[in-house]
């Protein structure tokens, strides 16, 4: 299933206004466009107040199951007592109250998809055109300013507020002219297409009719959104398998010369990196590519970058001063390939959210612990013990049942514990290996789950992961709340 969907109108034929030439042009060219883009569109001409009202009423319904929406319009809008509308097809101009009725607020739009905060919502606006259709009303021409735009939102401007938009002297309105083909470029940030798409339009307005089209957008983005991704290659004149059979021959010479694992799992990457003066990440991924198929194994490259940037931070690469070395030798990291929609997190839809809570209590008998976690999870949900201190690690597993899961007894090789702090970490397994009946509750790679107990991977999703201190001494093991003692400092 796609995570992106967009609704797109465009309102050309207005019955007592002034008529647009370019308008459905311009949503029938964005819808396809998107499309590329792999959005679920749906396409809306001509629209009336009741149809701009349905369609955006199932388009906010379908946002729960996405993580990015876009609306786009096209056509007549105005700004009335500093709120912005946009004009369907049947707009009556008349007195300023009546006007209002006859007109989709935006405002509420905003208001109504500020409820998925966690989502992208990307809003284009190429309204505003220069039929000057209200004038001597007492209306203002062109779009107020949005304040406070809701998080996670971009709302883009075919002109700056207050002024108007040429409806174009092609098939496309000028700004949606240079757009289309703006959304098409590969690996760059919205913000900056949005820049691109600014400079062009000013170039042409300027150039076509002696005046200056100034679009403009109001952000509130939390991460960063690409229309387009292309896999990037390593090197247009370095193959793939090439890089690949270089660093397995220099894994065999470490691992014949060398006792550190650490050196021989970084080591032929920074051989590589010098031979072939190509970014770390980039090396990792020609090689994994090939590494992957032998194993019968598909993945895309932004999908490899994020399996592969956990692998290197455990390996022994660190970052010091911005810059990256393993040990001594210093090397150029370079960038990962943005997540594609697939990975990004999901909010939970709407009315299945799920916090996870939790209590824990141990108990502790001659130098052994064990955990007793009281816990609001369906039954069944498979659960793993994890107790973690200095040169001690031990695992075990257990299900969920009456809301609450014991551990074994844990202790060092059969002797007791050694005193010092210590981690317990439960944690549950990736949404592929929970029962059926977990992962109706869950959601889609465990979408559902929030709180403080919960721990996004891009890979696996949401899983829980349940953290506690336990401070064990000769006579007893006490639990430390580490989000209390974090909050404190």
């Amino acid at each position: 299933m796609n995570s992106r969907i967009a609704l797109v109108i465009g309102n050309s034929e207005y019955q007592n206004v002034g008529k647009l030439n370019n308008p459905k042009n311009d949503a029938i060219d964005i819808e396809t466009v998107l499309n590329k883009l792999n959005f679920d569109v749906t396409r809306i001409l001509d629209a009336d107040l009741n149809s701009i009202q349905e369609s955006i009423n199932i388009f906010l319904k379908s946002l729960d199951s996405y993580s990015v929406g876009l609306f786009f319009y096209a056509g007549h809008g105005m700004q009335i007592d500093g709120k912005n509308y946009i004009a369907p097809v049947d707009l009556e101009m008349a007195e300023k109250s009546k006007t209002i009725l006859s007109c989709y607020c935006l405002e509420k739009l905003l208001s109504d998809v500020s409820v998925y905060n966690e989502k992208t919502f990307i809003c284009i606006l190429d309204a505003c055109r220069n039929n000057p259709f209200v004038s001597g009303r007492g209306f203002v021409k062109g779009f107020a300013p949005f304040d406070n735009p809701p998080r996670g939102t971009i709302i883009a401007y075919s002109t700056s507020a207050d002024c108007v938009a040429f409806d174009g002297a092609d098939s496309n309105g000028l700004y949606t002219q240079v757009l289309k083909d703006a959304m098409l470029i590969p690996n760059i940030k919205i913000e900056e297409m949005f820049k691109t798409v600014r400079n062009k339009v000013s170039e042409l307005s300027k150039t076509q009719y002696g005046e200056e089209q100034l679009s403009w957008e109001y952000s509130s983005l939390i991460g960063d959104f690409y229309f387009s991704v292309i896999p990037q290659p390593v090197n247009a004149d370095i193959p793939d398998d090439e890089i690949y059979e270089f660093i397995c021959s220099r894994q065999e010479y470490y691992e014949n010369n060398c006792d550190n694992i650490y050196d021989v799992e970084c080591l032929p990457y920074v051989d590589a990196y010098n031979k072939y003066h190509v970014p770390i990440i980039r090396i990792l991924r020609a090689f994994s590519r090939v590494d992957y198929a032998k194993k019968g194994f598909q993945f895309s490259d932004a999908t490899i970058d994020q399996l592969n940037i956990d692998y290197l931070s455990s390996w022994g690469f660190t970052r010091k001063y911005d810059r990256w070395y393993y040990k001594e030798n210093y090397v150029e990291m370079g960038d990962l390939l943005p997540l594609p929609e697939e990975l990004k997190p999901k909010s939970p839809i709407k009315g299945q959210e799920f916090k996870i809570e939790s209590i824990i209590k141990t108990e502790y008998t001659e130098g052994k612990i064990k955990f007793y976690l009281s816990v609001n999870i369906p039954e069944e949900t498979p659960l793993m013990f994890t107790l973690h201190g200095i040169n001690y690690t031990a695992q075990c597993k257990t299900v969920v049942e009456k809301s609450s899961a014991t551990s074994d007894w844990f202790s060092h090789k059969g002797k007791p514990i050694k005193t010092g702090f210590y981690t317990v970490t439960v944690s549950c397994p990736c949404f592929s290996l929970l029962p059926d009946n977990v992962k109706q509750i869950f959601g889609e790679r465990n979408r559902n789950l929030y709180g403080n107990g919960v721990k996004y991977d891009p890979i696996s999703g949401n899983t829980i992961h349940l953290t506690y201190g336990v401070l064990v001494t000769d006579r007893n093991a006490q639990i430390i709340d580490l989000q209390k003692k974090l909050s404190e400092l």
